[in-house]
């Protein structure tokens, strides 16, 4: 996959962008999003809140609105029910083909295998609570695996 061919990219938003255990955003989230919006691409977050999410969905939304990096975004979706059908939402407002938008996600059987399932570039954040969730058949092998969300850089 060519890096130039990125024209959107879909956040995760617990464990990737804001600490759900602490409920604070990382440090580096803001600096990473701005970044990302800096060099043109539109940007959106997908959120699930699960039990593991410490939140409601009102919380999460809004943990979402009045986080440093909710300025950058042009698309958010915060759901209890059906991640998939969000990351479906926000692709279809992105309004670009799915080969050109990269899924930032921690776990492997969410988002890294929605979008190996759908034909997005993904990068699994191999950190924290889920870093030991490793890729299957069922999720497909991540296009990057990341340590850190600073290594995004290194991708976009």
């Amino acid at each position: 996959m060519n890096n130039f061919m990125i024209k959107g990219i879909i956040f995760d938003f617990g464990r990737v962008l804001f600490d759900s255990e602490t409920k604070k955003e990382f440090s580096e989230s803001e600096e990473i999003v701005s970044y990302c919006k800096e060099k043109g691409y539109k940007l959106a977050l997908v959120s699930l809140v699960s039990p593991l999410a410490n939140a409601t969905l009102s919380e999460r939304k809004n943990q979402i609105e009045s986080s440093n990096v909710y300025k950058y975004l042009e698309f958010v979706e915060v759901t209890d029910q059906d991640k998939d059908k969000s990351f479906d939402e926000v692709v279809q407002k992105m309004n670009l083909p799915r080969d050109q938008i990269l899924i930032v996600d921690d776990r492997t059987v969410r988002g890294i295998k929605y979008g190996n399932k759908n034909g997005h570039p993904t990068v699994w954040l191999q950190k924290g609570t889920f870093a030991n969730e490793l890729p299957n058949l069922e999720t497909g092998a991540p296009t990057y695996i990341i340590k850190l969300l600073q290594e995004l850089k290194n991708i976009v």
